[in-house]
């Protein structure tokens, strides 16, 4: 096998630490697993990232990053803010389906780890989502679409919504058709004006 550059070894690095993450858990997945699936040494993963954190701070800022850059680009040319949550909504199982290992990845953590560092990413990534989605409020607002609340408020219930569909979808395949569309609209209608 040829030997890979930098950035190619790197983000092969994170796509096998993401596959053991989501298999055996943060916790559970050591350094020299993850070395040993990618085909290296543990000192070469070394070069690249300095701990077990640093991959999952990686791996969750990449899926901030391919996130924010999906419901921008579904989003993009469209003024209507609820139409934009709509065609968030709509692409939202296909996204997830797609992200599914980074996902369970986020999941996890969220609910059995306790290192600080790990909890301030997953921090960082949900107030980014948060974010996103209170700016499309405000711009509701603004144009009188949504009545004047705290955004905060519909932007949690858009990211409750996505990660309640997300964790029941990925695990239990005969919920996957659950119709998060029709749950955007039961908020939408909430914050209509």
């Amino acid at each position: 096998m040829p030997r890979l550059k930098a950035p190619q070894r790197r983000q092969q690095l994170i796509e096998v630490a993401t596959r053991l993450f989501a298999e055996y858990g943060y916790d559970a997945t050591t350094t020299a697993a993850i070395a040993d699936a990618a085909g290296v040494t543990e000192p070469i993963l070394y070069r690249h990232f300095k701990s077990k954190q640093e991959m999952f701070v990686a791996i969750v800022r990449e899926m901030s990053s391919q996130t924010l850059k999906h419901w921008h680009d579904l989003t993009t040319g469209i003024d209507d803010p609820m139409e934009q949550l709509r065609r968030i909504a709509e692409e939202f199982p296909d996204h997830i389906r797609r992200l599914a290992d980074a996902y369970h990845v986020l999941h996890n953590a969220l609910t059995t780890t306790h290192d600080k560092k790990v909890l301030g990413v997953l921090r960082e990534h949900y107030e980014q989502i948060e974010r996103f989605f209170v700016d499309i409020v405000v711009a509701g607002q603004k144009k009188g679409a949504f009545r004047p609340l705290d955004p905060k408020v519909p932007a949690w219930q858009f990211i409750f919504t996505g990660i309640g569909y997300a964790m029941v979808a990925l695990n239990l395949t005969q919920f996957e058709k659950t119709n998060v569309e029709e749950a955007i609209e039961y908020i939408l209608r909430g914050l209509k004006a």
